[in-house]
């Protein structure tokens, strides 16, 4: 019997999920008390919750990383998450130095670049099930974190060229935005780190009996 079988129903197991979990509402809630106390700043508020986004994308991009790491050197797998990577640190660094804003193209206005990543998002995701055996609690992670993108997008665009709300004053409605992305861009943190911890316990599930036949042999 391997060493790792049915590792992921084990307690212990679903504790770290639920530890990792709690790590990212207490992320949030830290965000939001900081963001809080720096509002009557005009734009400290602001910057701060992009900030955080910053970092929590840039976490995301190191998991996908991670996750091209569990597949084979040459295969369409470990292409995929690349990518995925890739993309993450875009966003990253653009959440950071404001990239797209200051692009200097017709359709770099930042609503149909959210708009564009909007429609790529559910390819990714149904890519991933395609290429990667998702579990339950990744799936039903990123779907969540769909609807929450689609809120975010519906909150981003009253600002913009396709419809306005105005609801609050600019600057609570950008800090009202960030913290939105906040809660897609966590949820999609931690799908992926549900799919990467199951990624690698599926690795040593293989390694395991295969290195136990080898001290056999020895």
């Amino acid at each position: 019997m391997p060493v790792f079988d049915n590792l992921l129903r084990l307690p212990l197991l679903r504790s770290v999920y639920r530890s990792f979990a709690l790590a990212l509402a207490i992320f949030f809630a830290l965000d939001c008390w900081v963001v809080a106390e720096l509002f009557d700043r005009t734009t400290t508020s602001d910057s701060f919750a992009e900030f955080a986004n910053g970092v929590a994308l840039a976490l995301a991009a190191i998991i996908a990383f991670v996750i091209a790491l569990q597949h084979p050197l040459v295969s369409l797998q470990r292409l995929f998450w690349w990518v995925v990577a890739i993309g993450l640190l875009a966003l990253a660094a653009n959440e950071a130095f404001d990239i797209f804003e200051r692009m200097d193209r017709a359709w770099a206005e930042e609503d149909y670049s959210d708009l564009v990543f909007l429609a790529i998002t559910p390819i990714g995701i149904y890519v991933a099930c395609l290429i990667d055996n998702v579990p339950r609690i990744s799936l039903r992670a990123m779907k969540l974190g769909l609807v929450f993108q689609c809120i975010s997008d519906a909150i981003d665009l009253g600002d913009g060229d396709l419809y306005t709300i105005a609801l609050f004053n600019r600057n609570l409605m950008d800090v009202l935005t960030e913290l939105s992305e906040m809660i897609f861009i966590e949820t999609y943190l931690f799908g992926l780190a549900c799919l990467m911890l199951h990624l690698v316990v599926r690795s040593l599930e293989h390694i395991a009996p295969a290195r136990l036949r080898a001290s056999t042999l020895d």
